[in-house]
Formats: C-alpha cells, sequence, structure tokens
C-alpha cells in the first residue's frame, strides 16, 4: 500500500497514494514456516518488541496470522513508483516491502503467470529491492485455461485451503495450479477459479457452489427510507478525525484498538472508505464540500478549530472518532455530530445533536430475546454458564426475560465445572419431545468448546438450536459445520453479503485505488459517510433523514430512534442463523 501522509495545511488533502506509506506499523500475514524470531529479524525488531506490538499473539505463529509490524519505508521519501522502458515494450519496476505479485499484477494489468515468466528469479521469492520485468499486457502467450468458464469463489473470513478443499471436492494442488496466487497465502476478498464449468454447465455436486463462506446469503429487508436526492441542494460535511499529523508519531494509542491496530492504521482505513463514499456520491450529481480537520484526539484542539471554523453551515460533523471527544463537540456546536464507535460512556451522555452510529452492547441481547419472545413456540429452554462472576449478571438477565415468555415451560440451568461441560450434564436437560433452545452465556474459550463438542454428539439425536448473545472470540476456532449442524444463531450489528455486486464492486475499486483489501474500518467509513449524505439529500436535513426509516449499506444496518436521554441512536441489529448449508439466515 501506498504511503499515506495527511497535510491539513490550508485544509488540502493530498493523494491516497502518497498517504499510505507514511504508517508508523502496518499489517502483515504470516507464511507458512515464519516464526516470531524469523519476523523480528526481517523488521529489524527484537521477538520480545513484536510480541510486545502484537500482544495476542503466542510465540508459535499459525500461517495467514495478521499481525502488525514496523513499516520499513516509515520517515523515508516516497520511493517513486517509476519505471523503464525495456526494448519499447517492458518496463523495469521497484519491488518495495509490502509488494505482493498478486498486487504487482492488478497494478499492471498484467497475469501472475506473465510476470513469472518474465522473472524466473522470484521463483525462489520476492524480496524488497528486486528489479522486475514487466511485460506488455497480453504479450505472452495467454494460459489456454482462461478461456473456460470456472466455478469462482471469493475468500471470506475462516477460509482455509483445508475446508475449500473439503467443501468443493477438489484437491489443494489444484487450486494452487488454477490460482498461483494461493502460493502468498488466502488473502480475504480474493476470487478464486474452484473447477471448470463442464459445457456451459455448473456441476450440481457442488452445493452453492459459486456463493461465498457463510455470509453469502444474507438478504436485508430494506426499511422505509428510500433515497430521492436532491441534487440543488450544496451538502456542507466535516469530517474530524485525530490525523496527528503534528506528532512525530502515531504512540498514542486507543485501548479499543491496541490489540490489532494502531490508531493511525484505523483513522487511514476509515478515512479512505468515507473519501469513496464521497466521491459515490459525487458521481451520482450530489454538490459535497468537506474539510478534513484534524482532531488529534483533543478538546483543547477541538477549541482550536471551533475558533478557527464556523460549522453554522455544517449539515453534519463525522467525528471526532472517540465519544467522549464527540460528545464535548456536541456541546459546543449546532451541527449534528456522528459518532462512528462505540464507547461505554455512550449510555450516560447525550444531546440532542448526537448521533450514536454503534448500538448498545445490551441492544444485542434485548433485540434477541424480543425476537425469540415473539416467536416462542414451546421449545425446551437450556442455558450453560461458565459459572464465573462475570457472566452472572448476563445469565440471570436473560433467565428472567425468558421465564416471562407466554406459556414457558421448563428453563434448566447447567453450570461449567473448571470450565468443561459434560455431555451427560447437558442430555439430561434435552427433551426429544420439542426442539432445545440452548444458551451458551460465556466468553470463555474452554467453556464454548467443550459445550459445542458436547452438543455436536446430541445433535443426531435431539433437535437442538445453539443461541448465543454474540459471536464474539470464544467461536474463533469451532468449526463452522458444528454451527450449521447446531441451526446456530446469534445477534449481530454487522454483515457481509459478499454476493451482492455493488460489494464487490467496492472491494475492487478500493484494491485498485489503494492496493490493500479494505479493512472493517474502511468499510465502516464508507458505511456512515454514504448513509449520512444520502439522508441530508433526501430529507434536506441529518435530523429528518434519521427519522425516515431503515437503510442497509454494505456491512451496517442503520435504523435510528431517539433514546432516553434525547440523543439518536442506531437500533439496527440482524438476528442470524446458520443453516445445514451454513448459509446464515438474516432471521430479522
Amino acid at each position: 500500500m501506498k504511503r499515506i501522509t495527511i497535510i491539513l495545511v490550508s485544509l488540502i488533502l493530498f493523494s491516497c497514494g502518497t498517504m499510505a506509506q507514511q504508517k508508523k506499523y502496518v499489517s502483515y500475514t504470516v507464511k507458512d514456516g515464519e516464526t516470531v524470531k524469523s519476523i523480528a529479524k526481517t523488521y529489524h525488531i527484537t521477538s520480545k518488541e513484536l510480541l510486545q506490538l502484537n500482544p495476542d499473539i503466542s510465540k508459535n505463529l499459525a500461517p495467514n496470522t495478521v499481525i502488525i509490524v514496523p513499516n520499513l519505508n516509515y520517515g523515508k521519501q516516497e520511493v517513486k513508483q517509476e519505471v523503464k522502458a525495456v526494448n519499447g515494450d517492458k518496463k523495469l519496476y521497484f519491488v518495495l516491502p509490502k509488494d505482493t505479485l498478486y498486487g504487482i499484477s492488478k497494478m499492471f494489468g498484467i497475469t501472475i503467470e506473465q510476470l513469472q515468466a518474465a522473472n524466473p528469479q522470484i521463483a525462489d521469492g520476492l524480496k524488497p529491492g528486486m528489479e522486475l520485468v514487466i511485460p506488455k499486457p497480453g504479450s505472452t502467450e495467454i494460459n489456454p485455461n482462461d478461456t473456460v468458464t470456472y466455478v469462482l469463489h471469493t475468500v471470506v473470513k475462516d477460509d482455509t485451503m483445508y475446508k475449500l478443499s473439503n467443501r468443493f471436492q477438489v484437491s489443494q494442488s489444484e487450486l494452487l495450479r488454477l490460482n498461483p496466487e494461493l502460493s502468498e497465502g488466502l488473502k480475504l476478498g480474493m476470487t478464486l477459479k474452484i473447477k471448470p464449468i463442464q459445457n456451459g454447465k455448473r456441476d450440481h455436486s457442488v452445493s452453492n457452489e459459486n456463493k461465498v463462506g457463510i455470509e453469502n446469503n444474507v438478504k436485508v429487508k430494506r426499511g422505509a427510507f428510500h433515497e430521492n436526492f436532491n441534487n440543488s441542494k450544496e451538502i456542507n460535511l466535516v469530517v474530524l478525525l485525530p490525523y496527528n499529523i503534528n506528532k512525530s508519531s502515531d504512540s498514542t494509542k486507543i485501548d479499543n484498538f491496541r490489540k490489532s491496530n494502531s490508531l493511525l492504521n484505523v483513522v487511514t482505513d476509515f478515512h479512505l472508505g468515507a473519501s469513496m463514499a464521497i466521491d459515490s456520491m459525487r458521481n451520482r450529481g450530489l454538490n459535497v464540500k468537506v474539510k478534513f480537520l484534524d482532531s488529534e484526539n483533543s478538546n483543547q484542539k477541538l477549541q482550536s478549530i471551533i475558533n478557527r471554523n464556523d460549522f453554522k453551515n455544517a449539515d453534519a460533523v463525522i467525528g471526532p472518532l472517540f465519544f467522549d471527544n464527540a460528545y464535548w463537540l456536541s456541546k459546543h456546536i449546532e451541527a449534528p455530530v456522528v459518532v462512528p464507535f462505540y464507547s461505554k460512556s455512550q449510555s450516560d451522555k447525550s444531546a440532542n445533536n448526537l448521533v450514536k452510529v454503534v448500538p448498545e452492547d445490551q441492544l444485542l441481547q434485548s433485540e434477541l430475546l424480543r425476537y425469540l419472545e415473539k416467536n416462542y413456540q414451546g421449545e425446551n429452554i437450556v442455558v450453560i454458564n461458565d459459572g464465573k462472576s462475570v457472566s452472572q449478571t448476563k445469565l440471570w438477565q436473560v433467565v428472567n426475560k425468558l421465564k416471562a415468555f407466554n406459556n414457558v415451560k421448563n428453563i434448566s440451568v447447567v453450570k461449567s465445572e473448571y470450565g468443561y461441560i459434560s455431555g451427560g450434564k447437558i442430555s439430561e436437560k434435552l427433551t426429544k419431545s420439542a426442539n432445545n433452545w440452548v444458551f451458551l452465556i460465556s466468553d470463555e474459550m474452554v467453556t464454548t468448546a467443550s459445550s459445542i463438542n458436547s452438543l455436536k454428539s446430541l445433535a443426531d439425536n435431539f433437535q437442538i438450536t445453539l443461541i448465543a448473545l454474540d459471536k464474539g472470540k470464544n467461536f474463533d476456532t469451532v468449526d463452522n459445520n458444528l454451527l450449521g449442524k447446531m441451526n446456530f444463531m446469534y445477534p449481530s450489528i454487522d454483515f457481509l453479503d459478499v454476493d451482492d455486486a455493488k460489494l464487490n464492486n467496492f472491494y475492487k475499486t478500493y484494491q485498485d485505488k489503494n492496493f490493500a483489501i479494505p479493512s472493517k474500518y474502511a468499510l465502516k467509513g464508507f458505511d456512515i459517510t454514504y448513509d449520512v449524505l444520502a439522508r441530508i439529500a433526501t430529507m434536506g436535513t441529518l435530523e429528518q433523514g434519521l427519522k425516515a426509516g431503515k437503510s442497509a449499506r454494505f456491512s451496517t444496518l442503520f435504523n435510528y430512534d431517539r433514546d432516553m436521554l434525547g440523543s439518536f441512536e442506531n437500533h439496527g441489529v440482524f438476528i442470524i442463523q446458520y443453516n445445514k448449508s451454513l448459509t446464515p439466515v438474516i432471521l430479522e
């Protein structure tokens, strides 16, 4: 990804290509065989320093793990991407530390096979500093397989080579042959060739063959909000983020992001997504005027910004990034202030012009229980808990709500012993005469794993629906096939319908512009900014727009209402359930 440097002198924003390399830290995907020691040596730091940058990893790194490493180009002048002509139809390219064969081939519009044929030396691996010959597009022989129509699959979270091989009944070597870029590892958003479609017909032995992982068939019921833009209106937008351009580094770390992201990485990605939303709206004919301002994560800086800028004509302010700063700003200006990220303190603070984008944690639980109460039909209810004090409040909140269901027949509570749940303790609470709703009220990895392992064998003899208050990290190592077998249900504020043509176009456009796959922060930047602009353009003001009903964007559902304290709060929550084919269904 190119360097990212955001200069706010005279409020001029330089190109995204210049900005990317200015990050002090960048993400890195671990390759097979790499260790903490070998990666630390590559990036000129100690193993201890690498582990401090990534406190959530162990010394035994698994392939495809995404970690944070120092940016080798940080503080250096940008390496120009200029290339020299060679024999009139070829070029030379200087390899940068973050370059991949896939990224270079996309950059120059050639295939990986063409790049490898022109540069035999890269058979031993791509290394920074290499000079590559870039052939003219179409100058080498085209692989005849490219004329064949293939079953395609786009890589999503939880995909592995093993799972893809089993799901589509093809060998891993065949996947590598059809997709040479896999030699660099699976990457989110990759489109893979799976197998040829024989005689123009799909191979129906593969179910959902062109679907994409567990999020492929999520269908959202659009709400009452209908876009009807007034293109004559000038929209004045302020994007106020902690770019921290006056600081020597992004040393300020926020607890929310310490484990996997530096603050600058989050801000950069959110900014890129927001910029794409603004460009999209302008392409649709909207007259959008935007100011990008640096909040520096400081109320003192915010006061200085207020003194130097007139917010009276602002239709909306997106940011500051963190709630306390945004709440302070909302008390000092009249324009709507949109808070992109969640804070535990947001439930206690409010202002009429404050817009809370992320729902309260409690809302997910409430919406799940509301849905279940509406659809209760005499199910047998079993609640599993780890027995730890931190989860007891949630346990009894859920149990008391369940007891209030009309005609509830039976509720049993099973607590773990030292984290483990035996199959016998669960089976004696299940019944064959009705569906069994099994709630898992725990964030513990051991309790989660042991509960699901016990339920796995019981699912052949009992009708089970496994229910959780969220799909947290305790489910990261759980096989999705097991979740599908147990009709797993949970509430969520995010989803990606990766079969959506518009989403795929967004991914392609983002990658073409930034040479990186959009992160969840880039998607949030796009969704929030697009939704704000669409509501203003349709209803005239953001306040009226927020009252206009539900809207679904790429990864977020927006459904605003006033909270008890007067702020607008997003109540957009999805109730998701896996089916036997691992296709999640949006129940509501």
